[in-house]
């Protein structure tokens, strides 16, 4: 198991979530041992424009220089309090000006990390509108696996949602929750939900494919509950019928005291995503417990 998580990142803004960003990492890189890359983005100061006639003088400059000087030695010292909280782990700290999803994802591919661990702001539907969300830009354009700390931190991964939709990268997302999971012996929940089938002219020819397509369905269920179950991954099938899959998805862990939900992100082109929206994102915003999202490149 050694070689299945080597590297992860660690992004932190020091707000109220990183404690419990940090306290994940370390529960997930007891099983793992990883090298962790603990990371700090500096947004850079907001220049303002202002009329050609007003000369701008150069201290002007030096002052931006200096506040943002100021904020990496303010960040070193934040970054080496939360390094000792994982002294028993090779730890790297890194601290960047940018836009924090940008360097994130930029880092990513830079350092080939296997995850990335961060925190999940609960914000309300107005700041999200304005502000945006860190979490959901770096899930939408990372090509690696991202772990988001939502409601509480990891502490245990007993029970473990896994949203099943029977696409490639589901089955994909299978094997590595495989790898992921077996050294937690997590029991799981396998979930699918069944989008509603409309085949109005089969209708009309009195052909009815739903109930063949439902069983077909249900024996590949069968067969990635014994998937997990040869790794001792006690596994649970539930199988949802004619919902919008990310409304059955948030019902269902909603109902349950569940540690954590993986689902599957597909990496939908720009206007995809925009047509049938994403089911991950959906997921991401709306779940109040740690959400992983399996991403591949």
């Amino acid at each position: 198991m050694g070689n299945f998580l080597n590297k992860v990142l660690v992004p932190v803004d020091f707000s109220d979530v990183s404690e419990a960003v940090i306290e994940s990492a370390k529960f997930i890189g007891e099983k793992f041992h990883p090298k962790f890359y603990l990371l700090h983005v500096i947004s850079p100061l907001i220049y303002i424009s202002t009329p050609e006639s007003m000369v701008v003088d150069v201290i002007d400059v030096e002052v931006i220089e200096e506040i943002e000087e100021a904020k990496r030695k303010n960040a070193e010292n934040l970054l080496n309090n939360l390094k000792e909280k994982l002294k028993d782990f090779e730890v790297d700290t890194l601290i960047d000006i940018g836009s924090p999803a940008d360097i994130i994802v930029e880092k990513e591919e830079e350092l080939n990390v296997d995850l990335t661990i961060l925190g999940g702001h609960q914000k309300g539907l107005v700041e999200r509108i304005l502000l945006g969300s860190t979490s959901e830009a770096v899930v939408k354009h990372s090509k690696k696996p991202v772990l988001v700390i939502k409601g509480h931190q990891l502490s245990k991964l007993e029970k473990v949602v896994i949203a099943y939709d029977f696409s490639e990268i589901a089955d994909k997302m299978v094997e590595y929750a495989t790898q992921f999971l077996k050294p937690f012996g997590s029991e799981i929940f396998l979930v699918h939900i069944e989008e509603e089938i409309d085949i109005p002219i089969l209708e009309k020819l009195g052909i009815n494919l739903i109930p063949q397509v439902r069983t077909k369905k249900k024996e590949k269920l069968e067969q990635v509950k014994e998937t997990f179950e040869k790794n001792n991954l006690k596994t649970e099938i539930v199988y949802v019928e004619e919902r919008d899959p990310a409304e059955g998805i948030i019902e269902f862990i909603q109902k349950g005291d569940y540690d954590m939900i993986m689902v599957a992100n597909k990496g939908l082109s720009g206007l995809k995503r925009i047509l049938m929206g994403s089911v991950s994102l959906e997921v991401l915003r709306k779940s109040h417990i740690p959400v992983f999202v399996y991403k591949t490149s």
